[in-house]
Formats: structure tokens, C-alpha cells, sequence
């Protein structure tokens, strides 16, 4: 029996309107697979773009074809595998290397010449349609925001507010909004972000989407205007999978769209109230030399400092506080601060005395890694030329699109040709990839001899005598990392091993 693979695909702007959920085309390919007697060994489903490549569970699909898993590829309509002319094109070249034969539930594929001239006409016909989708969309939205509307209600909206879509305006939700209220009141009477997620969390009162509150959630309601009543439109934008945020003069306000739950004066006050929180005057009034610097070996987490009785130094894993959302996980005993400051200051003190051992071995990883790696001159060149290669590549694949257009070249010229050019851009990126990287380091190997020399030569006359600042100074430089429990202690860094001090001694 033939191993079937399954996908299926909506797209993250226009789902509905496709009128084609995932779960409608899983429904009608199974009973597509079970009709023509496959079994079906994968199912993927994904809310993507059809206009890239570069998805994630379609990634997965072609790993598991590429490895020989998949026999037939099953989908609902040849759009759901892709919208893009170009990479449908690829990703048939792909399908036919591996042998596996791509099937549509609602569309006859044909293989001929001719029926894959069709099939790409058809790819080409689908994108102009997204395109005019998308100019339809964005047309309907100014409309809508020139008549005071918000022009889409986006996921499952702002907590203390239900959607109304008819009128495309929020309405409050009154049970949310008595937790709004008092959101903002406990911020404005001292309470931390932390201390109202955890008590919220306490009480069993959940998100909009039904998860545990957390700190930044709490925070960034705080600092949402909307809940006065002040909506603003199209402060972000999408570029790519990442959110950037506009400049202010395209913003677009919005009135009467969000209806105050809270009054102007409140909202002024917790953001006074949440500044006054984050200023940090001065420096701390307890000194923790390995801050930043140590670890817990046992569940990863920063070991933190923190006072005993107002006057004892101790340090202890982070892991072991439970947060807003989560409880200890791990169960780590307190570490004395004097113990293991001064284990770790001798270790570092006997290598900043001893610097020809740490430049010994230095050297010799220069001259290692120097033996592997050209010139930095060469290395430039090299750079400078792949750089223009890899963007030549997309005007070529431009050039041969083109081509077949106009009937110059045939389909299977157009698909070898397609695919050595992604072969040769692939190769290309992973060579550049190699190159950066030997770059960043001879150019670091080649400064840390003498950085290191003079670091050790300034600090050593005053080892005995250092200051906090300038022992912190020397963590920074040695890239000093501690992982410590209350009977073990590693220290790792550029220090030789033989320099290190291993205490298994109980603090």
C-alpha cells in the first residue's frame, strides 16, 4: 500500500473568505485517500501565506519526501500547496526528483508538456488574484477608517471588550471590565505588574484567550489608551514573519470606536505609577560580585543574590522563586556570598597572576585556527563577490520566467534551469555563511593576545587590593561563568583548566 502525505493550507489574511478551512480540506482528503484505497502516513496542516516558500510545516513535508517517506502528496487544490507561479514550478521539480506523485481532491493534474503549461498559467492566474485581493482589502480599509471605523477586529481582541462586527466597534464585556478597574487601580495604589499577575492568577481568573496572567501582559494593558477610550489604527505593520512599528504621523485615530472603561485621570496616574517603578535610583545598596556572571548547574537558571534577615549575603538560583505563571523548579539550598565570591576571586586572581599559561594556550588556538583560515584580505574579496552573486540570482530566475512566457524555452528547460539555480543559491549562501563566520573570528583571534597581555599587566600589581568595579572588570574580560551549588563549584572561562578551582566543600 502507498504511503500518502496529506497538507493542507489557509492563509493568515483571508481565511474565511476562502471559504476553505483546514478542517473542510482534511475532511475531503481523507475521504479522497480512503477512496483510492493509500494510507495515509502524514498529515500537515498550516495557517500560512501561499505566496512563500518558507513554511514550516511544509518544510517538514519536504524532508520527510526528500528522505524517501512519502509515496503520494495529497491536496485539496494546487493553491493549497502554493499561490506563487515560480514555486509551484519548484516544488514540482522537487515532487518528481523523489518520485512521489502529487494529487488534487477537486483538479485533474496533467502531465503532459501542455497540462503543465496550464498548471504554471494557473499558479501565475492565482497570484494576480491575491494581488487584487489584497488592493480590494486595502481599498475596504480606507473606507472604513475615513468613515470612523475600526477596519478589522483582529483575533480575539482586547481583554474587557467583546467585537461587534456588524458595527465595527468594541462593546464592553462587564465582567472583564470590573478586572480592568482593578488592574489599574492596584497599579496606581503601588502593586507591581508581578504581584497583580500572580494575585490574578491566584484567584483563578484567566486572559482572553484562557491562559494564566503574566507580568508584561498586565503591563502592556496598563499602557493601552484604548481603555480611556482613545483607539488608534495602524501603529504596526507586518514585514515578513516580524512586527515593526510605524512612525507616528501614520497613525490614525479613531473616536467613538472604544468606548472608556477607565477615566483619562486614572490612566495617568498608573503610567506615573508604572515610571516611578522602573526608575532606578542610583546604584543597588548590596553588592553581588557574580551578578550576571553565575549559573545553576542543575536547572540552568541565574543564580541571583539576596539578603537574609536584612544582613546576611547569600546567593541562590533564580529557579527555586516561583513566578506569575509557574511554579520552583528547582530546589537548590542557599549559597554562602563571602564562601563563593572568594573561591571564585582566588581562581581568577592565581590566572591573572599567571597570564603566560593563558596566552600559551591562546596562541596556539590562533595558530590552529590561523592554519584553517585565509587571509583577511582574501577573505573580504571573497565576501564582496558572493554578495553580488546571491542578489543576481533573483533576476535571473526573473529572466527565466520571462522566457517561458514568451515560449523561448520550453517546461522541462525551465524547470532544470529553476532548479540549478536554487542549487547554485543555496550553495552559494552556505559558502558567504562559512566566510562571515572565519572573518569574525580571525579578526578576534588577532586582537586577544594583546588584549589579554595588557589586561593582566594593569591589573596584576593591584590583584591584592582590587576594587569591586575592577574585579568585575576582570569577570568581564576573562568571560568568568559560574555554575554552583551549595557543594560544587565550576568555574569556566579563559582560564586554563588547571588554574580552576573545583570546590566540593560545603558552604
Amino acid at each position: 500500500m502507498k504511503n500518502a502525505a496529506i497538507y493542507c493550507r489557509v492563509s493568515t489574511d483571508n481565511q474565511e473568505s476562502e471559504g476553505t478551512s483546514l478542517q473542510t480540506q482534511l475532511e475531503a482528503c481523507l475521504d479522497y485517500v480512503v477512496r483510492k484505497e493509500y494510507q495515509v502516513a502524514y498529515r500537515f496542516s498550516e495557517s500560512y501565506s501561499g505566496l512563500t516558500i518558507d513554511r514550516p510545516r511544509l518544510n517538514e513535508l519536504m524532508d520527510l519526501i526528500r528522505a524517501g517517506e512519502v509515496d503520494i502528496l495529497v491536496v485539496y487544490c494546487l493553491d493549497r500547496l502554493s499561490r506563487n507561479a515560480t514555486h509551484g514550478v519548484i516544488l514540482r521539480d522537487e515532487l518528481d526528483k523523489y518520485h512521489v506523485v502529487l494529487e488534487s481532491v477537486t483538479e485533474d493534474i496533467d502531465k503532459t508538456p501542455l497540462g503543465e503549461a496550464i498548471t504554471y498559467l494557473r499558479g501565475t492566474f492565482s497570484q494576480i488574484e491575491v494581488e487584487k485581493i489584497k488592493e480590494r482589502t486595502m481599498r475596504g480599509k480606507r473606507a472604513r477608517l475615513k468613515e470612523g471605523r475600526l477596519p478589522q477586529g483582529t483575533g480575539v481582541g482586547i481583554y474587557g471588550y467583546d467585537w461587534d462586527e456588524e458595527a465595527k466597534r468594541r462593546v464592553i464585556n462587564e465582567p472583564e471590565a470590573v478586572v480592568v478597574s482593578r488592574i489599574f487601580t492596584m497599579v496606581v495604589d503601588g502593586f507591581s505588574c508581578f504581584r497583580i499577575a500572580r494575585e490574578l492568577n491566584r484567584e483563578g481568573i484567566l486572559t482572553k484567550t484562557g491562559k494564566p496572567w503574566h507580568p508584561l501582559t498586565i503591563r502592556r494593558m496598563v499602557m493601552n489608551p484604548a481603555y480611556y477610550g482613545n483607539t488608534i489604527f495602524n501603529q504596526t505593520r507586518r514585514i515578513g514573519t516580524k512586527t515593526e512599528k510605524r512612525p507616528e504621523s501614520e497613525w490614525v485615530t479613531l473616536p467613538d470606536v472604544t468606548p472608556p472603561i477607565i477615566d483619562r485621570e486614572l490612566f495617568d496616574r498608573a503610567q506615573e505609577a508604572l515610571k516611578q517603578r522602573r526608575s532606578v535610583p542610583g546604584k543597588a545598596l548590596v553588592e553581588y560580585l557574580l551578578r550576571g556572571h553565575a549559573y545553576c548547574p542543575v536547572c540552568c537558571s541565574r543564580i541571583t543574590g539576596t539578603m537574609l534577615n536584612g544582613k546576611y549575603r547569600y546567593y541562590r538560583c533564580a529557579g527555586t522563586k516561583p513566578t506569575s505563571a509557574r511554579k520552583a523548579i528547582c530546589c537548590e539550598a542557599y549559597i554562602k556570598a563571602d564562601w563563593l565570591e572568594q573561591l571564585v576571586w582566588d581562581a581568577v586572581s592565581e590566572a591573572i597572576k599567571n597570564p603566560e599559561v593563558m596566552i600559551a594556550a591562546l596562541k596556539e588556538q590562533i595558530e590552529d585556527q590561523k592554519g584553517s583560515l585565509v587571509k583577511e584580505t582574501e577573505l573580504d574579496i571573497e565576501v564582496k563577490k558572493l554578495g553580488r552573486k546571491i542578489k543576481a540570482y533573483d533576476g535571473q530566475q526573473k529572466r527565466l520566467v520571462k522566457l517561458f512566457r514568451l515560449g523561448v524555452i520550453n517546461e522541462n528547460a525551465i524547470l532544470d534551469e529553476l532548479n540549478q539555480v536554487k542549487v547554485d543559491r543555496n550553495t552559494d549562501q552556505e559558502r558567504l555563511a562559512e566566510l562571515e563566520k572565519s572573518r569574525k573570528t580571525l579578526a578576534g583571534l588577532q586582537q586577544a593576545e594583546i588584549k589579554l597581555n595588557d589586561f593582566c599587566e594593569a591589573i596584576r600589581q593591584q590583584i591584592d587590593c582590587s576594587s569591586y568595579e575592577t574585579k568585575r572588570l576582570a569577570l568581564d574580560a576573562l568571560d568568568v561563568k559560574v555554575y554552583a551549588t551549595r557543594g560544587s563549584v565550576n568555574i569556566q572561562g579563559i582560564i586554563p583548566v588547571d588554574l580552576v578551582t573545583i570546590a566540593q566543600t560545603s558552604a
